[in-house]
């Protein structure tokens, strides 16, 4: 049975594509700009309601990436029976299901929140490391048929990330330099790293080099955040997938701009081969 980095070159080849759209349904009372359309909310609850936004995102956008990370903070309140019809959508589409969960917790509720996980039909989730348990995790991700993808946070777009996972220090090491060297001791399947400014070229190329050329790098940051993607393309090399989720999904036309970020990374793709 193939792990999830295998699944994901296949995917990734199969569509000449590093693009995966964030699907992050915020409701219209939930805040004024970035929202589902009030058109979802006419004759659904407000679950259905953002489980048909979802639904539509992936029909429009599906020719042009190749995986699909739903924010457990935004679905949050989905029942399992919606997580599945989610994730066989996002299968139908061709494309892998990343739970954005950051799980990160003692062993036992681990082992729980993996079980109800895989009954869903994920493919992988985002861990939080801090905690510990990174091993004990992948093992029992692993373990799972098929497994499921472990990718570590380890240097997060969001600025904040500096106080910890740069400055704190594990034995004389930044944060997430130790995290990189854990994701590869311990054999997890990739590292969640940002593109937004406070992340340098140097950084991701130090994570590249401690994590090992076959992990996935998870690249959240582009578009509203204002990521740099050619920094990113340049110095992490070609095992990455680059997260775009609000210039997508809330856009007038998702299926056109997920063309143009498809076409975009490619071309710098090209341009460093």
């Amino acid at each position: 049975m193939m792990g999830f980095a295998e699944r994901y070159s296949q995917f990734s080849e199969g569509k000449n594509s590093i693009l995966c759209v964030g699907l992050d349904p915020a409701l219209p009372r939930q805040r004024s700009q970035n929202t589902i359309s009030k058109k979802y909310l006419e004759e659904a609850d407000e679950n259905v309601a953002r489980l048909v936004f979802c639904l539509d995102i992936i029909e429009q956008t599906g020719d042009f990436c190749c995986a699909y990370k739903p924010n457990q903070q935004y679905v949050w309140g989905f029942t399992k029976d919606q997580h599945e019809t989610l994730t066989t959508a996002i299968h139908n589409a061709g494309a892998l299901s990343i739970l954005d969960y950051k799980l990160s917790d003692i062993g036992a509720s681990i082992d729980s929140a993996l079980f109800h996980i895989h009954e869903c039909g994920y493919d992988a989730i985002t861990f939080n490391p801090l905690l510990g348990n990174l091993q004990a995790t992948v093992d029992t991700a692993h373990n799972y048929k098929p497994p499921i993808g472990i990718i570590a946070l380890t240097l997060t777009s969001n600025p904040e990330a500096l106080k910890y996972q740069t400055q704190a220090t594990i034995m004389g090491r930044p944060l997430f330099i130790a995290i990189a060297e854990d994701v590869k001791g311990y054999a997890a399947d990739g590292c969640v790293i940002g593109a937004t400014g406070h992340v340098t070229e140097a950084d991701i190329r130090t994570i590249r080099v401690r994590a090992g050329e076959d992990k996935l790098f998870l690249i959240p940051g582009i578009g509203t955040q204002k990521g740099d993607e050619e920094k990113v393309i340049k110095a992490a090399g070609r095992n990455i997938l680059i997260n775009v989720g609000r210039a997508i999904i809330y856009s007038e036309n998702p299926a056109e701009k997920t063309v143009e970020y498809n076409k975009t990374f490619n071309e710098l793709r090209e341009a460093q081969s």
